[in-house]
């Protein structure tokens, strides 16, 4: 089996601070400046968001090497300038990336 493949991954909005959003709507509701950046990953394993908070779930300071396959730091949540570069399209394409390597690691 393809061990370094398998997940299950996904991916994941974070803030600045590490706190996970369920969405980009989520996100844009509840962080208080419209301008502000997050960071988009695919992980799985120790990487996977926790309930260090008590209230809301949130990125890990350390994790296992092969436990992220992508992170995007500094994502805008509004690009005004190109859409396709902001928050929406790249939340989107980790989501599609998280889909795919669940495929090839045989955890769809």
């Amino acid at each position: 089996m393809t061990d370094h493949l398998q997940g299950p991954w996904t991916a994941v909005l974070a803030d600045r601070s590490g706190f996970v959003y369920e969405s980009v709507e989520d996100a844009r509701e509840n962080i208080d400046d419209p301008d502000d950046e997050v960071t988009i990953t695919v992980v799985r394993g120790t990487a996977l968001p926790d309930d260090r908070s008590g209230c809301r779930l949130r990125l890990p300071g350390s994790l296992h090497c092969g436990d992220q396959a992508y992170a995007l730091d500094d994502v805008y949540l509004n690009d005004p300038d190109d859409p396709s570069v902001g928050a929406d399209a790249r939340y989107a394409q980790a989501q599609a990336m998280a889909a795919g390597l669940n495929a090839a690691g045989g955890a769809a």
